[in-house]
């Protein structure tokens, strides 16, 4: 039975933190694109890769009492604030249109997020 309150606690709060990281990208969508490169997504996953990586590397460092945020923080906001699926989406939409640009969208997205998951773990673990 308190594993079962514990478990609805958690539900509840990783969907209050969801709700948080959707609205955020929301608000970020609404920023107007310009070009074909859907540069707001790349952003979007470069920054939660970033903040996810800095995030563990900091929990790692100072897990006394900050792991129980892990839920609300980690799978909430910047789970909800992450979209792979809508990445997926955008590049099958550039494949039709255009091969070099939607190419060059995946490489920018997989291999900028891993530099910034780089740049997040340096940076968590040193604050």
């Amino acid at each position: 039975m308190k594993k079962q309150r514990q478990s609805l606690g958690e539900l509840l709060i990783v969907g209050f933190g969801g709700g948080i990281g959707g609205s955020l990208r929301y608000l970020l969508s609404l920023i107007p694109i310009i070009g074909y490169l859907p540069l707001m997504t790349v952003t979007i996953n470069w920054l939660g890769a970033f903040l996810l990586a800095l995030f563990g590397a900091y929990l790692t460092k100072n897990s006394s009492q900050l792991t129980r945020w892990q839920p609300f923080i980690g799978t909430g906001i910047i789970g909800g604030f992450t979209t792979f699926s809508t990445m997926i989406l955008q590049f099958n939409q550039l494949l039709r249109n255009n091969l070099q640009v939607a190419w060059l969208y995946i490489i920018l997205t997989v291999f900028g997020g891993i530099l910034m998951v780089r740049l997040g773990q340096k940076v968590g673990r040193t604050v």
